[in-house]
């Protein structure tokens, strides 16, 4: 049997290097060869319209057969139960083709001293504070050494951070915990070939996260607008390739499965655009259908994950309650369903910024009665690497 194994792995990578032979000559590789060649001839490396990131975009994106490629790896990636393979871009399989990740140990330090102190700014300037953690997509750290024989430590991490930040008298919502209360399987609320959960644990998570508002920040909410009964719901089959099923191929995980869900009830927002202006919509405007394609190329559309849109809104059925949510990726699909029991509702993402914005003039700017800090817990520790995108996420105190 060893030798058999043995056999096919060979035969696996001879087909593989007559693949990329070929398609090095159908690529047109040589000219991408006299454009390296170029881009080194140049006197100045670090000033030119010409990068090493330009020569290999054009590599790339020129490549024959790419996708085929892809695919060819991640069936033989499967096949031979490479569930490690990819786990250099920090990314693992497990038995029924679910990606998963793994966190690195971290202190907490830095987030704990980062987010005690923004407490304390908001509770000077009389601001209700909430942070919301987002679980990741396993509840027990244990599964990765049980599965791959390699350690993770996402959930211990926010539990040591969770239990820091009580303990200073800030109010948490943990989802994990209202997981396991409802008895849910956290692989239904995931895509299986992305990191994000799906539309209904955005629902779901928006109708804990209002419930919470009139717990600890006085808001009187309607919950039964986060009843998914009051939802309608689409649903494609087989129809879309996460962000992290495009590394790991098709071939490998399969396709995901996708459900769209709009409030049967008559919704007004009002939005506000990017450049101080304002237009008037309904649900349906938070929401880019044309996504929803199942002829598009899976490894080429748009991410239907994102269809779902982060906008700053009014909502004029409500009167009450200005927020401002200090989110991540996962608020695409929290942000439409909470804004419908709240008058105003801002999305930051602190990524984004530049280092010249202040987050605090900007909540005092902006007048907002609640802040809410909604984060994926692989979060935590960003800040331990500073070539992470991030990095500065709990970066609260300018």
């Amino acid at each position: 049997m060893a030798d058999q194994n043995s056999n096919i792995k060979r035969v696996f990578a001879m087909c593989f290097v007559l693949i990329m032979a070929i398609g090095f000559v159908r690529s047109d590789s040589y000219a991408m060869i006299r454009r390296l060649s170029d881009y080194l001839g140049q006197e100045d490396l670090t000033d030119s319209l010409l990068t090493l990131d330009t020569v290999d975009d054009e590599l790339v994106s020129s490549m024959y057969m790419k996708r085929e490629l892809i695919d060819l790896n991640g069936y033989m990636a499967k096949k031979l139960g490479m569930q490690g393979f990819y786990g250099y871009m920090g990314m693992y399989v497990t038995d029924d083709d679910y990606i998963v990740s793994a966190s690195d140990y971290t202190t907490t330090d830095y987030e704990y001293y980062e987010t005690i102190a923004f407490k304390d700014f908001l509770d000077a300037n009389g601001i209700n504070f909430l942070y919301v953690n987002k679980p990741t997509k396993y509840l027990d750290d244990s599964l990765f050494y049980d599965e791959f024989g390699v350690e993770t430590y996402s959930n211990r991490n926010m539990d040591l951070f969770l239990s820091r930040i009580r303990e200073a008298g800030i109010n948490t919502v943990d989802l994990r915990d209202n997981i396991r209360a409802e008895n849910r399987d956290i692989r239904d609320m995931f895509f299986r070939t992305d990191h994000h959960w799906t539309v209904p644990s955005g629902l779901w998570a928006a109708g804990i996260m209002a419930r919470s508002l009139n717990e600890y920040c006085g808001y009187d909410i309607d919950l039964s607008l986060y009843d998914e009964s009051n939802y309608s719901a689409t649903e494609w089959k087989e129809c879309w390739l996460g962000e992290q099923g495009r590394k790991v191929a098709e071939s490998y995980v399969g396709l995901d499965d996708y459900t769209e869900l709009k409030p049967v009830f008559p919704t007004d927002f009002t939005f506000k655009n990017d450049d101080g202006t304002f237009r008037e919509g309904t649900f349906d405007d938070f929401i880019l259908e044309d996504v929803h394609n199942t002829e598009n190329d899976v490894y080429e559309n748009y991410s239907w994950y994102l269809s779902y849109l982060r906008l700053n809104n009014i909502n004029n059925n409500v009167a009450d309650g200005k927020v401002l949510i200090v989110g991540d990726s996962y608020d695409h699909v929290t942000v439409p369903f909470l804004s419908l029991g709240i008058h105003e509702t801002d999305v930051l993402i602190l990524r984004d910024q530049n280092e010249l914005f202040s987050l605090r003039n900007y909540i005092l700017e902006n007048d907002y009665d609640t802040v809410i800090v909604a984060y994926a817990q692989f979060m935590l520790g960003a800040h331990d690497d500073v070539t992470s995108s991030n990095y500065n996420m709990y970066a609260f105190d300018h």
